[in-house]
């Protein structure tokens, strides 16, 4: 599973001093119900780690997050995988960041090397995402070009 590490930012000098490092692992489209059950309750709901620094984010497969937000004792947050470019609608199969907010989760991630290489997302699209998650009041995680390569 890809970890990613990223330092949230800040606007004012007063938040600069409470920077957060944001630690993330995606699932990709892997996992299973018990795999969920056993990362979220004998791995990540037993991670130590100092809360003023650091926020741990792991983004399951959309079938689990119901249940990955269930087992977590809120040391983690939980991010979908993806977010529609496009709001409520008719739009078979998308999850608008509207859902996603309603749903209680917070995070989204956008820009994944195989949605830009296998369904050609491209940066255009991959911006209009974020805009709309940021919308929505979600914390949009961009991928920015990494290949398994």
């Amino acid at each position: 599973m890809p970890i990613f590490i990223i330092k949230k930012k800040y606007h004012t000098k007063q938040m600069a001093d409470s920077r957060k490092y944001i630690i993330g692992g995606n699932w990709k489209s892997n996992g299973s119900v018990d795999f969920v059950r056993q990362q979220c309750t004998e791995v990540l709901n037993h991670i130590n780690f100092d809360h003023h620094h650091v926020e741990v984010v792991v983004a399951p497969v959309y079938i689990h997050i119901a249940s990955a937000k269930a087992m977590l004792n809120g040391n983690v947050h939980v991010a979908a995988q993806n977010v529609s470019a496009t709001k409520n609608g008719a739009f078979t199969g998308e999850v608008s960041a509207e859902q996603i907010k309603d749903f209680g989760v917070n995070w989204t991630i956008v820009g994944h090397s195989e949605r830009r290489t296998l369904y050609g997302e491209t940066n255009e699209i991959v911006a209009h995402k974020v805009t709309r998650a940021q919308e929505a009041g979600l914390n949009a995680i961009l991928c920015i070009g990494e290949q398994l390569a």
